[in-house]
Protein backbone atom coordinates (compact mmCIF):
# COMPACT_ATOMS: atom_id res chain seq x y z
CA UNK A 1 0.00 0.00 0.00
CA UNK A 2 1.34 3.23 -0.89
CA UNK A 3 1.89 6.11 1.87
CA UNK A 4 -1.01 8.40 0.59
CA UNK A 5 -3.74 5.44 0.30
CA UNK A 6 -1.91 4.57 3.86
CA UNK A 7 -2.85 7.95 5.21
CA UNK A 8 -6.48 8.04 3.76
CA UNK A 9 -6.99 4.32 4.79
CA UNK A 10 -5.28 5.33 8.53
CA UNK A 11 -7.74 8.58 8.69
CA UNK A 12 -11.02 7.18 7.94
CA UNK A 13 -10.76 4.08 10.08
CA UNK A 14 -9.85 6.43 12.66
CA UNK A 15 -12.97 8.54 12.75
CA UNK A 16 -14.67 5.34 12.26
CA UNK A 17 -13.95 4.02 14.95
CA UNK A 18 -14.74 7.19 17.03
CA UNK A 19 -18.35 7.49 15.89
CA UNK A 20 -18.76 3.89 16.45
CA UNK A 21 -17.25 4.18 20.22
CA UNK A 22 -19.52 7.30 20.57
CA UNK A 23 -22.56 5.19 19.29
CA UNK A 24 -21.60 2.36 21.85
CA UNK A 25 -21.32 4.43 24.62
CA UNK A 26 -24.84 6.44 23.85
CA UNK A 27 -26.65 2.90 23.58
CA UNK A 28 -25.26 1.76 26.60
CA UNK A 29 -26.38 4.81 28.92
CA UNK A 30 -29.87 4.53 27.42
CA UNK A 31 -29.98 7.50 25.36
CA UNK A 32 -32.69 7.66 22.51
CA UNK A 33 -30.44 6.91 18.98
CA UNK A 34 -32.70 8.90 16.65
CA UNK A 35 -32.70 10.03 13.33
CA UNK A 36 -31.11 13.40 15.03
CA UNK A 37 -28.15 11.28 16.75
CA UNK A 38 -27.13 9.67 13.91
CA UNK A 39 -27.09 12.89 11.74
CA UNK A 40 -25.07 14.31 14.47
CA UNK A 41 -22.55 10.82 14.12
CA UNK A 42 -22.13 11.50 10.47
CA UNK A 43 -21.43 15.24 11.31
CA UNK A 44 -18.89 14.00 13.73
CA UNK A 45 -16.90 11.93 11.21
CA UNK A 46 -17.32 14.16 7.89
CA UNK A 47 -16.05 17.10 10.16
CA UNK A 48 -13.37 14.92 11.90
CA UNK A 49 -12.04 13.69 8.42
CA UNK A 50 -12.17 17.57 6.64
CA UNK A 51 -10.57 19.24 9.56
CA UNK A 52 -7.91 16.37 10.46
CA UNK A 53 -6.99 16.88 6.21
CA UNK A 54 -6.67 20.93 6.42
CA UNK A 55 -5.04 20.03 9.95
CA UNK A 56 -2.08 18.02 7.41
CA UNK A 57 -2.13 20.65 4.73
CA UNK A 58 -1.00 22.77 7.16
CA UNK A 59 1.58 20.31 8.43
CA UNK A 60 3.17 20.15 4.98
CA UNK A 61 2.36 23.79 3.68
CA UNK A 62 4.84 24.78 6.84
CA UNK A 63 7.03 21.89 6.68
CA UNK A 64 6.57 21.47 10.12
CA UNK A 65 8.20 17.45 9.52
CA UNK A 66 11.40 19.13 8.81
CA UNK A 67 11.15 20.79 12.56
CA UNK A 68 12.79 19.52 15.94
CA UNK A 69 10.53 18.12 18.51
CA UNK A 70 11.07 20.95 20.67
CA UNK A 71 9.79 23.59 17.69
CA UNK A 72 6.97 21.39 16.96
CA UNK A 73 5.60 21.30 20.78
CA UNK A 74 4.05 24.79 20.83
CA UNK A 75 2.96 24.78 16.88
CA UNK A 76 1.30 21.35 17.47
CA UNK A 77 -0.54 22.95 21.00
CA UNK A 78 -2.07 25.77 19.30
CA UNK A 79 -2.85 23.92 16.35
CA UNK A 80 -4.91 21.12 17.79
CA UNK A 81 -6.57 24.05 19.92
CA UNK A 82 -7.20 25.58 16.44
CA UNK A 83 -8.89 22.53 14.76
CA UNK A 84 -10.95 21.65 18.02
CA UNK A 85 -12.16 25.22 18.08
CA UNK A 86 -13.22 25.20 14.56
CA UNK A 87 -14.66 21.42 14.72
CA UNK A 88 -16.89 22.78 17.65
CA UNK A 89 -18.05 25.94 16.24
CA UNK A 90 -18.83 24.03 12.82
CA UNK A 91 -20.57 21.00 14.75
CA UNK A 92 -22.70 23.38 16.73
CA UNK A 93 -23.68 25.22 13.78
CA UNK A 94 -24.77 22.12 11.87
CA UNK A 95 -26.57 20.56 14.65
CA UNK A 96 -28.44 23.42 15.21
CA UNK A 97 -29.58 23.84 11.95
CA UNK A 98 -30.36 19.92 11.56
CA UNK A 99 -32.35 20.41 14.92
CA UNK A 100 -34.04 23.68 13.59
CA UNK A 101 -33.85 25.70 16.66
CA UNK A 102 -30.90 27.88 15.49
CA UNK A 103 -30.44 28.66 19.13
CA UNK A 104 -26.46 29.73 19.68
CA UNK A 105 -26.87 29.54 23.79
CA UNK A 106 -23.61 27.85 25.54
CA UNK A 107 -22.30 28.42 28.69
CA UNK A 108 -18.63 28.73 28.75
CA UNK A 109 -17.59 26.13 30.94
CA UNK A 110 -19.06 23.85 28.56
CA UNK A 111 -17.51 25.22 25.87
CA UNK A 112 -13.78 25.38 26.94
CA UNK A 113 -14.26 21.83 27.93
CA UNK A 114 -15.19 20.42 25.02
CA UNK A 115 -13.10 22.27 22.87
CA UNK A 116 -10.31 21.18 24.93
CA UNK A 117 -11.35 17.45 24.44
CA UNK A 118 -11.38 18.08 21.16
CA UNK A 119 -8.05 19.57 21.15
CA UNK A 120 -6.92 16.09 23.03
CA UNK A 121 -8.12 14.50 19.95
CA UNK A 122 -6.49 15.97 17.51
CA UNK A 123 -2.81 16.20 19.76
CA UNK A 124 -3.33 12.08 19.36
CA UNK A 125 -4.14 12.62 16.08
CA UNK A 126 -0.82 14.92 15.59
CA UNK A 127 1.37 12.02 17.91
CA UNK A 128 0.44 9.46 15.30
CA UNK A 129 1.22 11.55 12.01
CA UNK A 130 4.43 12.66 13.41
CA UNK A 131 5.39 9.44 14.76
CA UNK A 132 4.39 7.62 11.27
CA UNK A 133 6.90 10.31 9.62
CA UNK A 134 9.53 9.52 12.11
CA UNK A 135 9.57 5.79 11.82
CA UNK A 136 9.46 6.70 7.63
CA UNK A 137 12.47 9.05 7.83
CA UNK A 138 14.34 6.75 10.10
CA UNK A 139 13.91 3.88 7.48
CA UNK A 140 14.96 5.87 5.15
CA UNK A 141 17.94 7.35 6.36
CA UNK A 142 18.72 3.68 7.34
CA UNK A 143 18.37 2.45 3.84
CA UNK A 144 20.46 5.41 2.56
CA UNK A 145 23.36 4.12 4.83
CA UNK A 146 23.43 0.64 4.14
CA UNK A 147 23.45 1.68 0.15
CA UNK A 148 26.09 3.43 1.16
CA UNK A 149 27.85 1.00 3.01
CA UNK A 150 26.64 -1.71 -0.23
CA UNK A 151 28.36 0.82 -2.47
CA UNK A 152 31.04 0.98 0.01
CA UNK A 153 31.98 -2.60 -0.10
CA UNK A 154 31.22 -3.19 -3.56
CA UNK A 155 34.21 -1.19 -4.60
CA UNK A 156 36.28 -2.37 -1.85
CA UNK A 157 35.75 -5.78 -3.10
CA UNK A 158 36.81 -4.92 -7.16
CA UNK A 159 39.73 -3.24 -5.51
CA UNK A 160 40.38 -6.26 -4.33
CA UNK A 161 39.51 -8.47 -6.97
CA UNK A 162 41.76 -6.15 -9.18
CA UNK A 163 45.07 -6.91 -7.30
CA UNK A 164 44.45 -10.51 -7.79
CA UNK A 165 45.17 -10.72 -11.46
CA UNK A 166 48.19 -8.93 -11.69
CA UNK A 167 49.85 -10.49 -8.31
CA UNK A 168 48.77 -13.98 -10.07
CA UNK A 169 50.45 -12.90 -13.42
CA UNK A 170 53.72 -11.47 -11.59
CA UNK A 171 53.69 -15.35 -9.79
CA UNK A 172 53.24 -17.25 -12.92
CA UNK A 173 55.70 -15.09 -15.02
CA UNK A 174 58.53 -15.51 -12.23
CA UNK A 175 57.49 -19.58 -12.62
CA UNK A 176 58.03 -19.51 -16.49
CA UNK A 177 61.47 -17.08 -16.85
CA UNK A 178 62.91 -19.42 -14.45
CA UNK A 179 62.31 -22.57 -17.23
CA UNK A 180 62.94 -20.75 -20.48
CA UNK A 181 67.05 -21.83 -19.62
CA UNK A 182 66.32 -25.08 -18.61
CA UNK A 183 63.87 -26.17 -20.29
CA UNK A 184 62.65 -24.38 -23.70
CA UNK A 185 59.85 -26.69 -24.68
CA UNK A 186 58.23 -26.88 -20.66
CA UNK A 187 58.30 -23.23 -20.49
CA UNK A 188 56.58 -23.26 -23.58
CA UNK A 189 53.90 -25.39 -22.46
CA UNK A 190 53.83 -23.53 -19.70
CA UNK A 191 52.92 -19.94 -21.41
CA UNK A 192 50.00 -22.34 -23.21
CA UNK A 193 49.20 -22.92 -20.06
CA UNK A 194 49.13 -19.85 -18.46
CA UNK A 195 47.51 -17.96 -21.08
CA UNK A 196 44.70 -20.59 -20.49
CA UNK A 197 44.82 -19.94 -16.64
CA UNK A 198 44.59 -16.36 -17.61
CA UNK A 199 41.37 -16.37 -19.86
CA UNK A 200 39.52 -18.26 -17.48
CA UNK A 201 40.62 -16.30 -14.28
CA UNK A 202 40.34 -13.02 -16.27
CA UNK A 203 36.26 -14.41 -16.81
CA UNK A 204 36.32 -15.32 -12.93
CA UNK A 205 36.87 -12.02 -11.83
CA UNK A 206 33.82 -10.43 -13.04
CA UNK A 207 31.78 -12.50 -11.23
CA UNK A 208 30.99 -12.24 -7.46
CA UNK A 209 30.95 -15.83 -6.71
CA UNK A 210 31.60 -19.18 -8.91
CA UNK A 211 30.93 -22.63 -7.89
CA UNK A 212 33.66 -24.49 -6.15
CA UNK A 213 33.87 -26.66 -9.43
CA UNK A 214 35.24 -23.89 -11.74
CA UNK A 215 37.37 -22.66 -8.58
CA UNK A 216 39.21 -26.33 -8.38
CA UNK A 217 39.77 -26.36 -12.25
CA UNK A 218 41.94 -23.12 -12.37
CA UNK A 219 43.43 -24.48 -9.26
CA UNK A 220 44.45 -27.58 -11.09
CA UNK A 221 45.97 -25.41 -14.02
CA UNK A 222 47.81 -23.85 -11.76
CA UNK A 223 49.23 -26.66 -10.15
CA UNK A 224 50.33 -28.28 -13.40
CA UNK A 225 52.09 -24.62 -14.18
CA UNK A 226 54.04 -24.98 -10.55
CA UNK A 227 54.97 -29.16 -11.17
CA UNK A 228 56.94 -27.77 -14.16
CA UNK A 229 58.97 -25.86 -12.15
CA UNK A 230 59.32 -27.90 -8.66
CA UNK A 231 58.80 -31.49 -10.27
CA UNK A 232 59.20 -33.93 -7.98
CA UNK A 233 59.05 -31.32 -4.94
CA UNK A 234 55.99 -30.85 -5.26
CA UNK A 235 53.22 -33.19 -4.22
CA UNK A 236 49.83 -32.45 -4.35
CA UNK A 237 46.33 -34.05 -2.87
CA UNK A 238 42.46 -33.93 -3.08
CA UNK A 239 39.92 -34.61 -1.38
CA UNK A 240 36.55 -33.00 -2.34
CA UNK A 241 33.24 -34.51 -1.53
CA UNK A 242 30.74 -34.46 -4.58
CA UNK A 243 28.59 -32.41 -2.41
CA UNK A 244 30.63 -29.27 -2.23
CA UNK A 245 31.10 -28.77 -6.60
CA UNK A 246 28.08 -26.78 -6.68
CA UNK A 247 28.81 -24.48 -3.67
CA UNK A 248 29.48 -21.04 -4.75
CA UNK A 249 32.58 -18.93 -3.72
CA UNK A 250 34.49 -15.84 -4.26
CA UNK A 251 37.11 -16.48 -7.61
CA UNK A 252 40.65 -17.20 -6.70
CA UNK A 253 39.82 -17.82 -3.31
CA UNK A 254 41.34 -21.04 -3.07
CA UNK A 255 43.68 -20.33 -5.69
CA UNK A 256 45.58 -17.79 -3.72
CA UNK A 257 45.58 -20.00 -0.54
CA UNK A 258 46.93 -22.75 -2.63
CA UNK A 259 49.63 -20.14 -4.28
CA UNK A 260 50.36 -18.52 -0.91
CA UNK A 261 51.44 -22.15 0.35
CA UNK A 262 53.27 -22.59 -2.59
CA UNK A 263 55.56 -19.41 -1.67
CA UNK A 264 55.61 -19.06 1.58
CA UNK A 265 55.90 -22.35 2.37
CA UNK A 266 57.07 -25.61 -0.13
CA UNK A 267 59.50 -22.94 -2.38
CA UNK A 268 61.69 -22.90 1.13
CA UNK A 269 61.92 -25.97 1.62
CA UNK A 270 65.01 -27.99 0.07
CA UNK A 271 63.20 -31.26 -0.09
CA UNK A 272 60.15 -29.64 -1.29
CA UNK A 273 56.79 -30.78 0.14
CA UNK A 274 53.00 -31.00 -0.02
CA UNK A 275 50.15 -29.39 -0.94
CA UNK A 276 46.57 -30.88 0.30
CA UNK A 277 43.12 -29.96 -0.23
CA UNK A 278 40.05 -31.14 1.69
CA UNK A 279 36.59 -29.92 0.72
CA UNK A 280 33.27 -30.94 2.81
CA UNK A 281 29.80 -29.79 3.73
CA UNK A 282 28.90 -29.04 7.37
CA UNK A 283 25.53 -27.79 8.04
CA UNK A 284 25.37 -26.16 4.40
CA UNK A 285 28.48 -24.05 4.59
CA UNK A 286 31.27 -25.34 2.50
CA UNK A 287 34.29 -26.43 4.61
CA UNK A 288 38.00 -26.11 3.43
CA UNK A 289 40.93 -27.06 4.71
CA UNK A 290 44.73 -26.57 2.82
CA UNK A 291 47.70 -27.91 4.08
CA UNK A 292 51.48 -27.46 3.06
CA UNK A 293 54.33 -28.56 4.33
CA UNK A 294 55.77 -25.35 5.36
CA UNK A 295 55.27 -22.73 8.17
CA UNK A 296 54.56 -19.10 8.83
CA UNK A 297 55.88 -16.45 10.86
CA UNK A 298 52.38 -14.29 11.88
CA UNK A 299 54.45 -11.68 13.49
CA UNK A 300 56.53 -11.05 9.91
CA UNK A 301 53.45 -9.30 7.78
CA UNK A 302 55.40 -10.11 4.61
CA UNK A 303 56.15 -14.06 5.70
CA UNK A 304 51.98 -14.41 5.69
CA UNK A 305 51.80 -13.23 2.65
CA UNK A 306 49.26 -11.24 0.06
CA UNK A 307 46.71 -14.51 -0.15
CA UNK A 308 46.28 -14.16 3.08
CA UNK A 309 45.20 -10.51 3.75
CA UNK A 310 43.09 -10.72 0.66
CA UNK A 311 41.24 -13.63 1.79
CA UNK A 312 40.07 -12.43 5.25
CA UNK A 313 39.61 -8.66 3.48
CA UNK A 314 37.09 -10.21 0.58
CA UNK A 315 35.40 -13.21 3.35
CA UNK A 316 34.93 -10.39 5.31
CA UNK A 317 33.13 -8.23 3.10
CA UNK A 318 30.68 -10.54 1.12
CA UNK A 319 29.94 -13.04 4.19
CA UNK A 320 30.59 -10.67 7.83
CA UNK A 321 30.86 -12.57 10.27
CA UNK A 322 28.80 -15.77 8.88
CA UNK A 323 32.47 -16.58 7.05
CA UNK A 324 35.16 -18.18 9.22
CA UNK A 325 39.08 -18.29 8.12
CA UNK A 326 41.58 -19.29 10.21
CA UNK A 327 45.43 -20.42 9.93
CA UNK A 328 47.85 -22.23 12.22
CA UNK A 329 50.69 -23.62 12.51
CA UNK A 330 50.82 -27.56 12.94
CA UNK A 331 53.71 -30.22 13.30
CA UNK A 332 52.98 -31.33 9.89
CA UNK A 333 53.26 -28.10 8.13
CA UNK A 334 50.71 -25.07 7.75
CA UNK A 335 46.82 -25.93 7.75
CA UNK A 336 44.27 -22.73 6.62
CA UNK A 337 40.70 -23.65 7.47
CA UNK A 338 37.62 -21.60 5.87
CA UNK A 339 34.10 -22.13 6.53
CA UNK A 340 31.72 -20.07 3.87
CA UNK A 341 28.06 -19.79 4.01
CA UNK A 342 25.84 -20.48 1.28
CA UNK A 343 24.62 -17.45 0.95
CA UNK A 344 26.99 -13.41 0.45
CA UNK A 345 25.51 -10.09 2.09
CA UNK A 346 23.64 -8.66 -0.37
CA UNK A 347 21.57 -5.75 0.36
CA UNK A 348 17.73 -5.24 -1.20
CA UNK A 349 15.70 -2.90 -0.49
CA UNK A 350 12.17 -3.27 -2.33
CA UNK A 351 10.85 0.76 -1.49
CA UNK A 352 7.08 1.68 -3.05
CA UNK A 353 7.87 5.53 -2.78
CA UNK A 354 5.10 7.59 -3.86
CA UNK A 355 3.36 10.94 -2.50
CA UNK A 356 4.31 12.50 0.72
CA UNK A 357 1.48 11.62 3.28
Amino acid sequence: MSKYRLYWVSLISGWLAYIILMYVLNSLEGKVLDLYFILNLLTTFSLGVLISHGYRYLILRRNWLRLKIIQLIPRVFGASVLCGSVYFVLHSLISEIINGTLDFTFEWLEVLQTTLNLAVIFMVWSLLYFLFHFIQNYRKEEIKNLKWEAAKNEMELNKLKSQLNPHFIFNSMNTIRALIDEDPVKSKQSVTRLSNILRSSLLMGRQKVISFEEELQLVYDYLNLEKTRFEERLDCEFEIADNTKDHKIPPMLLQTLVENGIKHGISKLQEGGKIKVVAEKENGSLKLSIFNSGSIDKDNHSETGFGLVNTKQRLQLLYGKKAYFKITNEEEGVHAELLIPEEINEFKVDENESTDS
